[in-house]
């Protein structure tokens, strides 16, 4: 009797461990979805929907472990799950990634081989609790399939993709006008008024411009505006700007072509109060603009 309580402990560390990582990659959905498309595999819509995905599975797979109704079936799902993400972690370490894996989201930074240990040590305690008996809950067949569509929903609710909306997300985020007299009056660099151009208009202390440097620099990666010089113009003025700048493009890995501050009042004429703010511009003259969400 002790040793079946004690499994039945087990199976509910097992499932609050899976719902604990479902919830904090949900609260940093944006992080999590970027790393997804960072490892290049998928488009960045499919990355959004995908990202998504993980974290509707890891909720369900939670509270289905700990309901207890299916112990031999949910526990080899269980298994099954960290099986294929601990074969991931593998191939990350063997490309030397020592990044954070986003496994507990931005909760806990994990290195690949820190999460590869976790996960086996997960596994020994799904292996500790796989014979139990199940929980005398009636309807059982119903209730899984309930929290299996409530999961999904939950997740996809509260987090939309971004490119299920992205007109929603849509700026008017840059003057022409003003634009141009700053570079009349010397403020912006006149070369960014010739040729192809990517303009950032960026702060350091922004979490956003962050997200939306990192974001581009995978683009970029992929051939996205390829033959544009990128440029970066950042408000307001830093007692030490080089360190702020190292730290941001180390965090981002943007490669750019320029950089520059640019004071607060003519960075927000332009970008009419918006940050960040990404245009195309040729020869001056603007194509197109982005936001963070509709970056794409």
């Amino acid at each position: 009797m002790q040793s079946e309580s004690l499994k039945i402990v087990f199976r509910e560390f097992l499932g609050l461990i899976f719902i604990l990582s479902a919830v904090a990659k949900l609260a940093g959905a944006d992080n999590f979805e970027l790393y997804v498309f960072s490892l290049g595999a998928f488009s960045l819509g499919a990355s959004f929907v995908i990202a998504r995905l993980v974290i509707a599975l890891e909720l369900f797979l939670g509270v289905w472990l700990m309901l207890n109704t299916h112990p031999k079936l949910s526990i080899k799902l269980a298994a099954a799950v960290l099986a294929g993400f601990s074969a991931f972690l593998v191939v990350m370490i063997i490309k030397g990634s020592k990044d954070n894996c986003h496994c507990f989201g931005d909760l806990v930074d994990f290195t690949p081989v820190q999460s590869l240990i976790k996960n086996a040590v997960l596994l020994g305690i799904a292996v500790l609790s796989l014979k139990v008996k199940p929980f005398n809950i009636p309807y059982k067949n119903l209730i899984v399939s309930l929290v299996a569509v409530a999961s999904l929903a939950t997740v996809f609710i509260i987090s939309p993709p971004d490119n299920f909306r992205y007109s929603e997300y849509a700026i008017d985020g840059f003057n022409q006008e003003v634009f141009d007299k700053a570079v009349a009056d010397g403020q912006i660099d006149a070369a960014l008024a010739e040729g192809d151009d990517v303009t950032c208009f960026f702060s350091f202390g922004c979490e956003f411009c962050h997200m939306t440097a990192k974001k581009l620099s995978v683009m970029l990666s992929r051939g996205d505006f390829e033959g544009s010089a990128v440029n970066v113009l950042i408000a307001g003025k830093y007692d030490d700007f080089d360190a702020e700048a190292a730290a941001f493009f180390a965090d981002s890995q943007l490669p750019y072509n320029s950089i520059d501050t640019l004071s607060a009042a003519t960075f927000l004429r332009i970008t009419n109060g918006h940050y960040p703010v990404v245009i195309h511009t040729l020869d001056g003259h603007f194509l197109q603009q982005w936001s963070y969400r509709d970056l794409h």
